[in-house]
């Protein structure tokens, strides 16, 4: 039977088992930070957003804290920063020294109508991300006057936090009987021409949901698997033009574990199904890799399945050897792992947040959502996230080529989704 631990301790909380992984990652170059953000009806008010942000805060004391260093392992110790908002930069998603004392792993940057929430992956994922801002956005609202019902869909202010919130949610349904699954081997890489940090660059498609839907019925599939095919099949085009040796072609999507084990968890509680092809096996037309994802993430998607992801990240951390280790090595050690190993699994990632729900009356005041990956070094990320009828999807890299997301969005526009395009390239 899974088991729990009280994850709370007298000065803050460990961090749970992603969180270490993006501590030894956290750099100039691979912040951590990822960003969502929702534009309204009208300009933010400074004042009231402060206020609403410290009240949020209130409600989520797990959030109030800043790292520190231990022995063996780094830990979130509880610390009060004062709630203030900052500007909007250059580039988002940017360096944020968490290694700092009293540096909260989060900012929030309004821009005339928009109010951007980022934070380090080494709090939360994107499901804890999000709805953080809708509790944020919503408690905005209703101190400008508004009047809401949030139909207990969103987090409010005035509600008592929940100790399941802060808890650790892979080491609660760990469990020792299961075995690990094994890595994969490594994929097809592009590379390309790196920037100097902080330049990230992002690509903006904004989808008509109408559309993009009946493409992916016609196929009998899901948006989120269609979108997976159709970046495989871009992967697979770009792969043959570039005259490249072929290798297996996997795309890394974060899967809220949350839908698969009852969890409230506002802390990381993501794994990542890797759906794919091998071209050294022959071709593959875009029909037969529709098929090819679509049973291979409902077959990976089985529960069990999934505690042997669980099952082979905690065992890791467990380990006697790794758990004696002084983290000046340690850090290095998973930092290289990560490099060398586990990001050579797959050839991008994408990061499908799926349609965001919010009461009724609330629909009218919020007109759109993005979401901003962190930056990777050497690599190409994909987010979408659906709302009022479109899909906007992200592409960011630390690259000049900008092949890839040519290739996807005019092969949508070929098969009759409508797509505009904006970005920060100049």
């Amino acid at each position: 039977m899974p088991h729990s631990s009280a994850e709370a301790m007298p000065f803050g909380y460990r961090l749970d088992n992603s969180a270490k992984i993006y501590v030894a990652q956290h750099s100039r170059r691979r912040t951590t930070m990822l960003r969502f953000s929702a534009v309204i009806d009208q300009p933010v008010n400074i004042a009231l957003l402060e206020k609403a942000f410290g009240r949020m805060l209130d409600r989520c004391p797990y959030y109030k804290v800043h790292l520190r260093r231990g022995v063996f392992w780094y830990y979130l110790e509880s610390h009060d920063p004062v709630p203030r908002v900052e500007a909007e930069s250059c580039y988002p998603c940017l360096y944020v020294p968490l290694k700092r004392k009293e540096t909260p792993p989060y900012r929030l940057i309004p821009y005339r109508d928009r109010i951007a929430f980022e934070v380090s992956h080494l709090l939360t994922d994107g499901w804890g991300a999000l709805r953080f801002l809708n509790g944020l956005l919503l408690e905005y609202l209703r101190l400008r006057g508004e009047t809401i019902d949030a139909q207990g869909l969103l987090m409010e202010a005035d509600d008592p936090p929940g100790p399941e919130e802060h808890e650790d949610s892979f080491f609660k349904y760990f469990e020792k009987k299961v075995p690990p699954v094994k890595l994969t081997s490594p994929a097809l890489q592009f590379g390309g021409t790196p920037v100097k940090a902080p330049e990230f660059y992002f690509t903006q498609g904004i989808l008509e949901g109408s559309a993009l839907k009946e493409q992916a019925s016609r196929f009998g599939v899901t948006i989120g698997d269609f979108l997976t095919a159709h970046l495989i099949k871009v992967c697979l085009d770009e792969m043959k033009r570039r005259n490249m040796k072929p290798r297996p072609i996997r795309i890394s999507v974060p899967v809220n574990v949350r839908a698969h084990f009852p969890s409230q968890t506002m802390r990381n509680f993501t794994l990542v199904a890797e759906p794919g092809i091998d071209p050294r096996l022959g071709d593959f037309t875009f029909e037969e890799i529709v098929k090819k994802v679509h049973h291979y993430m409902r077959l990976e998607l089985d529960h069990r399945d999934i505690r042997r992801q669980i099952s082979r990240n905690i065992r890791s951390e467990r380990h006697p050897l790794v758990r004696i280790i002084p983290l000046f090595i340690k850090v290095p050690a998973l930092k290289f792992f990560y490099t060398r190993m586990a990001s050579r699994r797959f050839t991008l990632s994408f990061s499908n947040m799926g349609q965001v729900k919010l009461p009724e009356e609330m629909r009218r005041f919020v007109k759109s959502y993005q979401l901003i990956p962190p930056p990777h070094r050497r690599n190409i990320s994909v987010t979408a996230i659906a709302y009022g009828g479109k899909t906007s999807i992200f592409f960011s890299t630390t690259m000049e080529e900008r092949d890839i997301e040519r290739r996807f969005f005019s092969g949508l526009r070929q098969m009759g989704v409508p797509v505009s395009i904006r970005t920060n390239r100049s």
